[in-house]
């Protein structure tokens, strides 16, 4: 598995192709994608205890160890966790643990691709950027006809597929235009030109994403 970034193209099964819609905004969160690549390591229910235990000795903490524990806690209990419940990627209650699901809604290989993007430079701008229908789309799109494609063409692509319930072509350009495009050009994995209305991805970044054998 290659932890460069790239979209489709290619033929083979793109990465997070078949991860539902509502599970995007779940599955961007630096701390969930931690936590659930530890619960892949460990393949057994772990304790609360054990998995705070684990992330604060993989993160990057400011403050006493003490407090970390505290506050990593709280996070899971009150955030993470149910989060991650209530879409049916884990299992898990107070007293027994946590452990990911039996079957769960996102690909094991999906679950890898998120934490190489995590891991990769600037990687928590990526993750929370790119895991979104929309832009993961547009760079899907880009990718398959490897050359720019206009604001239009992009929102017809977007509208046609009803991305991110998005499926009217104007609803979806001006979603383009003013937040999704901007916030991609920001980050450097496409160019957008505003007088042209013409947006070409940038080669360097186009493998970020890609799951090889």
């Amino acid at each position: 598995m290659s932890s460069d970034v790239h979209f489709g193209g290619d033929g083979r099964r793109g990465p997070l192709e078949n991860v539902p819609t509502e599970c995007y905004d779940v599955l961007c969160h630096p701390q969930r994608v931690r936590l659930l690549d530890i619960l892949g390591d460990h393949q057994t229910r772990l304790s609360l205890a054990s998995l705070t235990t684990e992330l604060i000795e993989n993160g990057q903490f400011d403050v006493s160890n003490g407090r970390a524990r505290h506050e990593v806690r709280i996070d899971l209990v009150h955030n993470h966790l149910p989060r991650l419940a209530e879409y049916n990627i884990v299992e898990w209650d107070a007293e027994t643990g946590v452990e990911l699901a039996d079957e769960p809604p996102v690909h094991p290989n999906d679950l890898s691709t998120l934490l190489d993007l995590y891991e990769s430079e600037n990687g928590d701008q990526l993750l929370e950027a790119l895991v979104h229908p929309v832009r993961m789309h547009v760079l899907s799109s880009l990718a398959e006809h490897d050359r720019p494609l206009s604001v239009e063409q992009l929102a017809s692509t977007v509208a046609s597929q009803d991305v991110d319930s998005l499926s009217d072509p104007e609803r979806a350009k001006l979603s383009l235009y003013h937040a999704h495009l901007p916030l991609l050009a920001d980050i450097g994995v496409l160019e957008f030109d505003h007088e042209s209305g013409l947006v070409t991805r940038h080669e360097k970044t186009m493998s970020t994403v890609q799951i090889s054998d």
